[in-house]
C-alpha cells in the first residue's frame, strides 16, 4: 500500500489499562475500519537514528490497513505518543497540551475521512489496574501467565500506596484526552471503559453509527470479543475500597497534622 493510496484513517485516542485493547479489537472484528494498535512505538527512538518526517507517520498508519478496506490506515495514539508523532509531521515541537489536537487537526486535513475515538477511564480505576498489570507483569488475558495459579493467587490487595502514586498520572491522562475531545468534539466519538465493557451493544452501535455518519463501510453490526478483564470484579471492587478508606485515612491524618503542626 502506498501512503497516496491511504485515503481514510481510524484513531483512537487513549491512554494505558482504559481498555483500547479491546476497542480496538471490536474495531477490527467490525471491518472495514482497519486495525488500530500502538504503530506509533518506536517512532522516537527511529528519530534519534535517523531524520523522521510525515511519510514515516503514514507507513506506520499503513500497518493498519485490512484486506476488507485497504486504503484505510488506522492506529492507536497514547498522549506520551503525540509529541514525538506531531515533531515527525510538521518539523518542530509543541507542547503535550498542542501536540495531541495537532495530530488530530494534521489528520482532519490529510484523509477524506477520519473516524476518531475518545477512550477514557475514572482515573482511581485506571490507576488500580496500571499498578497490577505492573506488579504481576499480567496487561491482557492472552498472556499464558493469566491463566497459572500463581496469577490467581497473587497479592495484589495491598497496593494503596502504589495506586495513590499512580493517580497523578491516570488524572493527567485523562485530562489531556478530555481536552482534545472538546478541540475536535464535532468529530470524535467520547467512549468510556465502563461503556465499553458494561455495555457492548449500545456501545457497538454507537460506534458503528458514528463510523458511518463519518462516510466509513462497516461491514458488521456486532463486534466479536476474545478478551477478559485480567482482574476479577470482585476483587477490583475490594481493591477500590481498600484504595478509598486509605485515602480518606491519609487525608484526615494529613488536616490533624496541619492542625496541630510539628
Amino acid at each position: 500500500m502506498r501512503n497516496d493510496e491511504l485515503h481514510s484513517l481510524t484513531l483512537v485516542v487513549s491512554s494505558a489499562r482504559s481498555g483500547s485493547s479491546l476497542l480496538c479489537r471490536d474495531i477490527r472484528s467490525l471491518g472495514g475500519l482497519g486495525f488500530p494498535k500502538e504503530y506509533m512505538t518506536g517512532l522516537d527512538k527511529q528519530a534519534l537514528e535517523e531524520p523522521v518526517s510525515e511519510q514515516n507517520v503514514l507507513e506506520r498508519l499503513a500497518r493498519g490497513c485490512q484486506d476488507d478496506a485497504p486504503g484505510v490506515a488506522a492506529t492507536k495514539l497514547m498522549p506520551g505518543q503525540a509529541g514525538f508523532t506531531y515533531q515527525a509531521l510538521v518539523g518542530h515541537s509543541a507542547p503535550r497540551s498542542e501536540a495531541l489536537p495537532g495530530v488530530i487537526s494534521w489528520a482532519r486535513e490529510r484523509f477524506d475521512r477520519v473516524f476518531l475515538v475518545f477512550l477514557v477511564r475514572n482515573a482511581v480505576d485506571q490507576a488500580i489496574s496500571r499498578v497490577v498489570a505492573e506488579s504481576t507483569g499480567v496487561y491482557h488475558s492472552t498472556d499464558p501467565a493469566f491463566r497459572t495459579p500463581e496469577y490467581a493467587t497473587h497479592a495484589i490487595e495491598d497496593m494503596n500506596a502504589q495506586i495513590l502514586w499512580r493517580l497523578s498520572w491516570a488524572d493527567q491522562m485523562r485530562n489531556a484526552l478530555l481536552t482534545a475531545h472538546a478541540a475536535h468534539a464535532d468529530l470524535g466519538l467520547l467512549v468510556t471503559y465502563e461503556e465499553l465493557t458494561r455495555h457492548v451493544d449500545e456501545t457497538t452501535s454507537r460506534v458503528v453509527a458514528h463510523a458511518r455518519a463519518m462516510g466509513f463501510q462497516v461491514k458488521n453490526e456486532v463486534a466479536t470479543r476474545n478478551l477478559q478483564k485480567v482482574i476479577s470484579p470482585e476483587r477490583s471492587s475490594r481493591m477500590r475500597e481498600s484504595f478509598l478508606e486509605y485515602l480518606r485515612t491519609e487525608t484526615r491524618s494529613a488536616s490533624e497534622h496541619l492542625a496541630t503542626g510539628p
